[in-house]
């Protein structure tokens, strides 16, 4: 009885050794898990933004058509606002949070959502291209690319733009009252980020 006990205290010991690394980054990730669950926990926390900042680079809230609840294909209503600009121009987070999901889909193609305070989830579809270096869990701010202006998704063969959307626990919201003009673009601080960003695409 001892025998076996010494053997399976051995084979545990070799198991652990050699899989060291494996288990070293699982750890990782759900430490990871834990700290965005935490800090998801303390944005739920705090009151929900009353203004957005302009998640399109250049663009104005006057320069957007409102498209809120227009009529789409399949008896949809549009739940977001289109923001149209050229191909590749930054789309920026218009808000503090963090990234809860990249990733694609049939109709946004390629998107981005945010979770910010009050839990609302700010998303960001038919993307061209994510910015690099970008994964869920990162937290953002209104300085933040999150990617650039396409057509992907079913937006495809139409114009570029993004469709920014934010969805509380009620439901879709309009985000145009919400939105505000960028501070002048001239600002030091802002604009060489922008640049360093387009250029490591």
């Amino acid at each position: 009885m001892r025998l076996i006990r010494l053997l399976l205290i051995c084979v545990s010991f070799l198991v652990v050794l050699i899989n060291g690394p494996a288990i070293e980054a699982g750890a990782g990730l759900v430490g990871n898990k834990f700290l965005f669950v935490v800090h998801v926990a303390g944005l739920y926390a705090k009151a929900p933004d009353q203004y957005l900042e302009m998640p399109v680079h250049g663009v104005t809230k006057s320069q957007v058509a409102d498209t809120w609840h227009v009529p789409r294909e399949g008896d949809r209503w549009h739940e977001g606002q289109d923001i149209f600009a050229k191909r590749g121009t930054s789309v920026l987070s218009a808000t503090d949070g963090y990234i809860f999901r990249i990733g694609e889909n049939k109709l946004g193609g390629q998107t981005v959502s945010v979770i910010g305070a009050g839990g609302r989830i700010y998303y960001y579809a038919h993307l061209d291209s994510y910015a690099p270096n970008m994964a869920a869990g990162d937290h953002v701010t209104t300085q933040t690319v999150l990617g650039y202006v396409g057509n992907t998704g079913n937006a495809a063969g139409g114009p570029t733009h993004l469709h920014f959307g934010v969805y509380a626990r009620e439901g879709a919201l309009n985000p145009l009252p919400l939105l505000t003009d960028r501070p002048e673009e001239k600002n030091t601080a802002t604009a060489p980020r922008i640049e360093r960003a387009k250029k490591q695409r």
